[in-house]
């Protein structure tokens, strides 16, 4: 398989999915997904959870010609999901409020969505760096919530860019946001890693973590109608 191209994908979820549309989607969901999809409590997590996978799906056949229906994932020791068969097509999805995203490249990629809601800021105490806390409450207080989303985006893409999941601790790194230059301060490995925030909606933020440092320009918006075989 060719190496492919990073590129990021978005589905905009404007109304409320009807019964019957998210029917005939989750039937097209590999067994495990839809029996993982039954345990959700919320039919709002069932309807992001669905269009998920459909929509990674999506953009793995557009970028590869593989029939949809060949697309199965496998998950690695620590939970992350990847194509079966193959090593050379990496990708995450990340779904909050309206929004459903995913990123696909050849190499590893994380992406994470968060829409800005009012948050209890002894959780950036908890979970950020000493020196990405005091950057945090430097700040005018105006300023502090979107830019605690901005961090917390962009960690949270990294921890799944990485793979390992929860057995990296979020304040084991910082994050360095000076406007668009985003540094990663680390003793670790992952300081291979580069990231980039893309603007799909002023309620939200969306932060990208690859190896490549070849982003694409724009989100490619996808129709929820498209999604259906």
């Amino acid at each position: 398989m060719h190496l492919l191209k990073l590129q990021v994908f978005a589905v905009h979820l404007s109304e409320e999915l009807d019964r019957q549309k998210f029917d005939r989607m989750f039937r097209q969901l590999s067994l495990e997904k839809q029996s993982k999809v039954r345990r959700m409590l919320k039919y709002d997590d069932a309807v992001r959870s669905s269009v998920g996978e459909l929509l990674v799906k999506y953009a793995i056949g557009t970028m590869t010609k593989l029939p949809r229906h060949r697309i199965r994932f496998v998950m690695n020791a620590y939970g992350k999901p990847h194509l079966d068969g193959t090593d050379s097509v990496s990708f995450n999805i990340s779904h909050s409020g309206d929004w459903v995203v995913c990123a696909i490249d050849s190499d590893p990629v994380g992406i994470d969505v968060e829409k800005i809601h009012s948050i209890d800021m002894q959780i950036a105490r908890q979970f950020f760096s000493t020196a990405e806390y005091e950057q945090l409450m430097n700040l005018p207080s105006s300023h502090r919530l979107a830019y605690f989303f901005d961090i917390w985006t962009l960690k949270e893409s990294l921890i799944k860019a990485d793979g390992r999941g929860l057995s990296i601790s979020l304040n084991s790194f910082s994050i360095n946001k000076q406007g668009s230059d985003i540094q990663l301060i680390t003793s670790d490995e992952i300081t291979k890693y580069h990231f980039m925030q893309y603007e799909i909606d002023p309620a939200y933020k969306l932060s990208l973590c690859a190896k490549s440092s070849h982003f694409p320009d724009k989100v490619i918006h996808v129709d929820v109608d498209t999604l259906e075989t």
